[in-house]
């Protein structure tokens, strides 16, 4: 056998058409969109000349720092690997992997609920820590209606007397409301408009993504909701609600508005992406969606990046 890394993009692009896991948000357009503030680039094993798994990463400088994080709209990014990778292989490709990255100061990425079998035989020196998304199985037919109880249903139809569904909600409106939903918590929106244009830009530019409001009868928009997705999962991304409308139930109808869309486009998957807060777990949770681990991954190869890292914290 014969292995070998490689740091090309066009190498991670070819990795891209061949693996049939990938999240949206590790494919190449897409971190054009969104990794600002710094630069994406990967790691890729070949095995006999076949790409076998990948580590794609978005690099920032602070002094002389070079570390790794996430971008914006990025829920999953890191350790990726082709369904032929044998599980007596994977100690040998994180080796590879591995090695690469520690040329890297510092690292904090979310992987894909994918990884979960390989990651289990990461060196010791990184830090793993286990979170979780709720997920809906969409495949064969099956009605998602059927796993919600009783309560969730009852809701959904209390909605639906009071609220229209609009699918031609401009993205500035988006923007609006969601920015209200961070302002009740007291937050700023962790992203600017441009940010979200360019990243919304990529996505409709490949039919990749749909904004669902709700609106009642007198023009006032209640909730707001952004699905994106790929060929077999639909991730429910960004969402966001009126302060002073938000009793009307407007963001449980909107989802249930998104799981009819996803199903009527043959999606397989639907993905919440989170949330770890135990009161909106149990809403997904009262949707039928099931948990589904993912990992964040850290590493310090420097004491300096750990107490930079440290202070942005505290």
């Amino acid at each position: 056998m014969s292995w070998e890394l490689r740091s090309s993009r066009a190498d991670y692009e070819r990795f891209c058409t061949t693996a049939g896991n990938m999240p949206l948000c590790c494919f190449p357009w897409y971190l054009d969109a969104v990794c600002e503030g710094g630069e994406w680039g990967a790691f890729t094993l070949f095995l006999d000349g076949e790409p076998i798994a990948a580590w794609p990463f978005f690099r920032k400088k602070r002094l002389w720092l070079k570390y790794v994080t996430m971008p914006h709209f990025t829920k999953y990014m890191g350790i990726l690997y082709h369904g032929k990778l044998r599980p007596d292989q994977h100690s040998i490709a994180l080796e590879y992997l591995t090695k690469a990255m520690r040329k890297m100061h510092g690292l904090d990425q979310q992987c894909s609920t994918h990884a979960e079998g390989l990651l289990d035989k990461l060196p010791q020196r990184y830090r793993r820590t286990v979170h979780y998304t709720h997920q809906i199985a969409l495949a064969d037919g099956q009605d998602w209606r059927q796993l919600i109880n009783r309560n969730m249903r009852r809701n959904i139809k209390k909605a639906e007397q009071q609220l229209t569904l609009r699918l031609d909600c401009d993205l500035q409106t988006f923007h609006r409301i969601s920015a209200l939903s961070f302002e009740r918590q007291g937050l700023p929106l962790p992203y600017t408009y441009a940010a979200l244009l360019k990243h919304d830009q990529s996505l409709v530019s490949r039919n990749r993504r749909q904004i669902f409001a709700a609106e009642d009868v007198e023009g006032r928009i209640h909730s707001v909701a952004y699905l994106m997705w790929s060929d077999k999962v639909a991730y429910y991304h960004l969402s966001g609600d009126d302060p002073e409308l938000r009793r009307s139930g407007s963001g449980i109808w909107l989802i249930a508005q998104a799981l009819d869309f996803a199903q009527s486009i043959g999606i397989q998957t639907f993905d919440f992406e989170g949330s770890m807060i135990p009161a909106i777990a149990a809403i997904r949770e009262q949707f039928g969606a099931k948990r589904h681990a993912y990992s964040r991954i850290q590493l310090s190869n420097s004491y300096l990046y750990t107490v930079l890292k440290w202070w942005r914290q505290s």
